[in-house]
């Protein structure tokens, strides 16, 4: 069977609750999501959140969202992203803005100068924590400094938060050119719902339209029910983290070099850049950053104990054995 840990998913499904308020989201499926549903929606989540329903901007996943703020901002700007960006939205971006400004992450302090990122109008995308590194990058300060320029626009993709536990949210209100990305893909394991949004300060509200919501009602429905399993939620990020903390333990002592974490993965540095393709021909996927970055990184989801234990045992067997130095 495989083991897939190169996709930064919850290794564990919804409750019970959740998939059953999913199913009865298919009645009615011959009518249109109505205003109430989505207003139902948006309220909670500014209550998970903490600010006003009319800054939510719900969307089917982050992806969709960032093409939006592309759409409705970008152009005549640059776009200032890290390097490696896993960000889908990078080729409409190539269209639509002046040009990409890649600012270059380079192991193993992955300081990022955030002092002079763009020569004019910007829009900064990035991630906290950062994918791959799993770290929160930019400091609260640095993050204030860029949004005194009204030039610059600045949207924190904070998928990761519940693993973290670190957010700009309160920073919304005072700065207009600020917003925030969630999602419900992760620690509430709805990855295959896609259920996203975007919490807006001032600027981004007024070029968005806010009440252009495009969901379906099983997402919906879905989402409603993991909202109010809040605290199961974060007693699973709590047993995801210690699983996080042992794996990387194990994978040190078998003589990868493994980065601290905020974020529900690791990021590795193994002796044999082969190892994505070993680990596979034995049934377990990774992340292989080769490709948009250096050779030899590799980022690893946290999965279930007994798929650590399989990936330990087969790092192990490729790292020590005659047969592994040999492939």
């Amino acid at each position: 069977m495989l083991i897939d840990l190169s996709s930064n998913e919850n290794p564990y499904a919804p409750s019970c609750k959740v998939a059953e308020a999913a199913i009865q989201g298919l009645e009615g499926m011959n009518r249109y999501v109505e205003p109430e549903e989505l207003h139902m929606l948006r309220k909670a989540l500014g209550e998970y959140c903490g600010v006003g329903t009319e800054r939510i901007l719900p969307g089917p996943g982050t992806g969709y969202l960032l093409e939006r703020v592309l759409c409705g901002l970008a152009v005549g700007r640059e776009l200032v992203v890290l390097n490696p960006a896993f960000l889908s939205c990078l080729d409409l971006a190539a269209r639509l803005c002046k040009r990409i400004v890649r600012l270059q992450l380079k192991p193993p302090s992955f300081e990022v100068d955030w002092t002079l990122p763009a020569s004019g109008p910007a829009l900064v995308i990035l991630e906290s924590p950062n994918n791959p590194t799993g770290q929160c990058l930019i400091s609260r300060e640095a993050l204030k400094s860029l949004l005194k320029n009204e030039d610059c626009l600045v949207l924190i993709d904070e998928a990761g938060y519940e693993y973290a536990g670190k957010t700009f949210m309160d920073l919304i209100p005072d700065h207009p050119n600020l917003a925030l990305c969630r999602t419900l893909d992760k620690a509430f394991g709805l990855a295959g719902l896609r259920v996203s949004w975007l919490v807006c300060g001032d600027a981004f509200m007024k070029a968005l339209h806010m009440e252009n919501v495009c969901l379906c009602r099983p997402a919906l429905r879905a989402a409603l029910a993991a909202l109010e399993e809040q605290r199961a939620v974060l007693e699973e990020v709590k047993g995801v983290i210690e699983e996080r903390e042992r794996l990387k333990a194990a994978l040190s002592q078998l003589g990868l070099e493994v980065f601290p974490s905020e974020a529900n993965y690791l990021l590795v540095r193994s002796p044999r850049p082969d190892l994505g393709l070993l680990l596979r021909k034995r049934g377990i996927l990774i992340a292989d950053l080769s490709g948009q970055w250096f050779s030899g990184y590799f980022r690893i989801s946290i999965g279930r104990p007994e798929e650590h234990q399989a990936l330990a045992t087969a790092v192990e067997d490729i790292l020590r054995t005659e047969e592994g130095f040999m492939d």
